[in-house]
């Protein structure tokens, strides 16, 4: 029974086939037998490009989305969230749909287990499973004891939405997008929004039952090429995007079914939560000397009066001076190899350490 619903899995690429291909090369071990794997190719480069098509070729399970032009842009770096991913839901055939980065991966028995969850409780519309973090070669790293997560096999996502917004962190933590989603329940909220986690956990997530699984496991990477932390950097942080969720997608107003306490509560949190984490990578920025992405936050959040009220507090917050002294540090150490490099280019041909140094100075 659980084999014939079908799985579907999105991720989108563009410059990395490494990593795309042990990415998809877990999906292909799935032990879920009905599965369909759309590939986005975002404007890959040749050697992306190249792997897609033979993928398509090998594997049946495999659909691809081509776009002609990176979809990418530094003026709205998450508008390809919108671009990209909408336009394969429209191609998915799957009862239920996961969408996943190119550079991380899931193990083998993920699709079955969410698959599970599912058909265990018929009003589950949402599920995920233990997210765990791994080095740049796919290594488990050592993290520390686990914080979170600890929460039973299926709970109202309501509930759980509220225990975050009340501050219970144990329930629930995850570095990315996290949720397998009903295909129903993720077109009728609205598909994928450029905000894509806040959409999910307080768009989705409470209108429903949600499944959790701790012996299911996605591995997020870590690596120094994550996008993520150039972003950050430039003040693109994803305030923008949230306020256009509440905005766009009216979160109040899809709350008052729970009634307008709680609408009133969740709309209020998100607001402060972005307000606030702007304020921390104000500070943050400031102290480093990224006065662009100083201005950038500015020039979203200068209006909010929660943003100015947590200032004050960041202010004096010692973690951001570390901040500031190790990205400093990194950037004269970044410009010291970049000349080194530049004076002597077969130096990186010694070793590979030296070459893997030489790309990260020349990023």
């Amino acid at each position: 029974m659980a084999a014939a619903h079908k799985f579907t899995a999105i991720m989108d690429t563009y410059y990395r086939p490494k990593m795309l291909k042990q990415a998809v090369d877990a999906l292909l071990r799935q032990t879920h037998e009905n599965l369909e794997i759309i590939l986005i190719d975002n404007g890959g480069t040749l050697e992306t490009k190249e792997y897609l098509h033979e993928a398509e070729s090998e594997d049946s399970r495999i659909r691809l989305l081509h776009f002609e032009e990176n979809q990418f842009s530094w003026d709205d770096p998450l508008k390809m969230l919108d671009t990209c991913l909408n336009p394969a839901l429209e191609m998915a055939t799957g009862d239920y749909v996961w969408y996943q980065a190119d550079d991380d991966l899931i193990s083998d028995d993920y699709a079955e287990k969410m698959v599970a969850l599912f058909n265990e409780d018929r009003e589950c519309t949402t599920a995920a499973g233990l997210p765990m973090s791994v080095d740049v070669d796919g290594n488990l790293r050592d993290v520390g004891p686990r914080v979170n997560n600890f929460r039973p096999r299926h709970m109202p996502g309501r509930e759980l939405v509220l225990k975050i917004v009340r501050g219970d962190r144990s329930l629930f933590g995850a570095p990315g997008s996290i949720f397998t989603i009903q295909r129903d329940a993720l077109v009728k909220s609205g598909g994928y929004h450029r905000n894509l986690e806040n959409g999910h956990l307080y768009g989705i997530v409470p209108f429903g039952v949600t499944g959790f699984d701790e012996t299911a496991y996605a591995y997020w990477r870590y690596h120094s090429g994550q996008l993520h932390r150039s972003m950050s950097t430039r003040g693109l942080i994803g305030t923008k995007e949230t306020f256009s969720l509440l905005r766009e997608w009216d979160i109040k107003n899809r709350w008052q079914v729970f009634g307008s306490d709680e609408a009133n509560e969740v709309s209020a949190y998100l607001h402060h939560n972005a307000c606030s984490r702007s304020a921390a990578w104000f500070v943050r920025l400031f102290y480093s000397g990224h006065f662009p992405g100083v201005i950038r936050i500015l020039g979203t959040t200068w209006s909010h009066g929660c943003f100015w009220g947590s200032i004050p507090r960041n202010l004096t917050q010692v973690q951001w001076f570390v901040f500031a002294l190790r990205d400093g540090s990194k950037r004269i150490l970044k410009g010291l190899f970049k000349g080194l490099f530049s004076l002597w280019p077969g130096l990186a041909r010694v070793s590979p350490r030296l070459e893997t140094l030489r790309q990260r100075a020349n990023r």
